[in-house]
Order: C-alpha cells, then structure tokens, then sequence
C-alpha cells in the first residue's frame, strides 16, 4: 500500500473535476492505496499543501489537464517524489507525449500502480527564473512548451474561454487575437552565441512536440535528450501567420525558412524597444511571468510513473 497525494481542480470544466477528483481517488483506492486530498480550492494553496505533506508520500498524484500537471512539476520536479498523471482535462499535451490514458481514470490508475512497482520513466523538465516569474515556485518548472510571442497571446485569449474547449478554442483565440497582432520586439539569446536583436511574430521554448491542446511547434523535441529547441519566426504578416498556424497541426511547417528551431540547453528571452511589447509567457498552458525570461534545462529530473516518452 503506498501514501498517495491526490490533486485535483474541483470548479474545472464546468465543476465535472470534482467528479474526476472522485473517480481517481476511488479507483486509487480500489488498489489498496491510501489516498490524501491535498486539493485546497486554489492552485497556491494546494502547492503549498503538497509542499507540506511532501516527504510523507510515496508519490503526488494530479488529476486533470496540462495545467495540473505543470503544478505537480513545481512540487515534484528535481526532487525524488514520482508524479503520476491522470489525464482528464480539455488540453493533455504532456499527458499524449508520455502515452498515457486520457479521460479513463481505470486506465490511468493501472498505470500508476505499474509506476509504483517499478514501470517509472526520468523526462527533461525546463526551468524558468526571472524578476517577474509567477510565484510560490521558483524557480518555474515546465514540461511542455513556453510562449512569449503571438503563441502566447493565443494561449492568454484561450485560457479565459470556456466554451468552446479543447484545440477548437485555440482556434477562436487566434482569429482574436492576429487583427490585435504587431511584430514583437526582442532580444534572444540561444546557449552561448551572442544576444541576438531581431522582430518576431512567436517565440517559444520547446520540451515537447505538441502545445496548445495538440499542435505540433517543435516536431523534433524529445523529453530525453536533455536539450530544448528554441522557435523564433520572423516578423510575419497578419495574412502569413493564418497560414502558418493551420499547418502547426500536423507538423508541416518544419523546413519554412521563416521558422528558426535551435536545439540548446539554454535560452534568455527579453524585450526590445524595436517593436510591439512581447506578451506575458506561458508554459504549459499556465500565465507564468513577464520578460525578462531565463529558461534552462533540468535534465531528467522529473520521475513520471507509467510514463513512456518518445
């Protein structure tokens, strides 16, 4: 029998993650494990609760979407408590790249009960600091995908919407968001090379292929390698960025020669006086800070149980 922490949003999607809450602490407990809601109606309060029990468990696990995941990376992250993940919320992005079940809490309990003997996978996590980096945690960890651009525009408009859900509201956002849209002014600096003073249209910090709930910004990423692709596009048109994003769904804008992807261990993303005001970043689907923005690489430092990444 393990001591698990359980975490879930119980308000999320129209109140139906009190009842995934419900349903993964029963199937938890139907294995014969000890279950701890450490859920406390706001996402500080339930890391500082998990914060609290955390050398008591033998793993935290969250319930829902990327959101929940990203706040289990901050507890977990760089630290010897493993994370299961049982997928239930409109964006999975993390949840898809690890193969794991999504909206089927049986499954996803079998799964972390073969973590538990054993079946546990190490994946590479980004780490974020900076001035205006969101706290309690910090620094910020990520799993996914971090946006400052139009990307990030996009994911801010989305993450108020509730209706429509899943990649469809990234789509509303996007038509939103692009009349609003003037190329960013930025300052970027990929590993060791010099800063670099350019205009862009998005930028982002890859872990992951897939961001936005299934779009496809970095093909090559890999949750193993210990490395993170940078993406910077030139400054686009309103009319070019339409026709670029519809091919983020399947990958095919790899090789535009307007899209930059660099593989580096660090990245530092500041604002330039050159252009429009880069917007506020997300990672993983969560509000995480304003430039300036330092993002390194934590190689294999989050344990996932039932996790198998690419």
């Amino acid at each position: 029998m393990a001591e698990l922490g359980l975490i879930t949003n119980p308000t999320a999607a129209s109140g139906r993650g009190a009842k995934w809450g419900a349903e993964a602490a029963a199937e938890l407990a139907r294995l014969g494990h000890r279950v701890r809601d450490l859920s406390r109606g706001s996402w500080a309060a339930s890391y500082e609760a998990a914060i609290e029990h955390r050398d008591a468990l033998d793993a935290l696990i969250v319930v829902g979407g990327d959101g929940m995941v990203h706040l289990g990376a901050q507890v977990c992250a760089e630290h010897a408590l493993p994370l299961g993940v049982m997928a239930a919320g409109s964006g999975n992005d993390v949840a898809s790249t690890l193969k794991l079940p999504i909206h089927n809490m049986r499954a996803a309990a079998q799964r972390i009960e073969a973590g538990l003997r054993g079946d546990v996978t190490a994946v590479d996590v980004g780490r974020l600091t900076g001035p205006s980096v969101d706290h309690p945690s910090s620094p910020r960890y990520f799993l996914a995908v971090l946006s400052a651009g139009i990307d990030a525009a996009v994911a801010a408009y989305g993450s108020r919407l509730t209706f429509p859900r899943g990649p469809l509201k990234y789509k509303v956002a996007t038509f939103r968001e692009i009349p609003r849209y003037r190329p960013y002014g930025l300052t970027v600096t990929i590993g060791d090379s010099t800063p670099e003073v350019t205009r862009c249209t998005l930028v982002a910090v890859a872990n992951t292929p897939v961001f936005g709930g299934g779009l496809v910004i970095s093909p090559g990423s890999s949750m193993t390698d210990g490395l993170l692709e940078a993406v910077v596009t030139e400054p686009l048109t309103r009319r070019e960025i339409l026709q670029i994003f519809p091919k983020l769904r399947n990958g095919s804008h790899k090789g535009d020669p307007r899209i930059r992807t660099v593989q580096t261990t660090s990245v530092t993303i500041a604002q330039h006086q050159g252009g429009a005001t880069l917007p506020v970043a997300f990672a993983d689907g969560e509000l995480v800070g304003a430039e300036p923005l330092v993002v390194d690489v934590a190689p294999l430092a989050l344990r996932v149980l039932g996790g198998s990444p690419d």
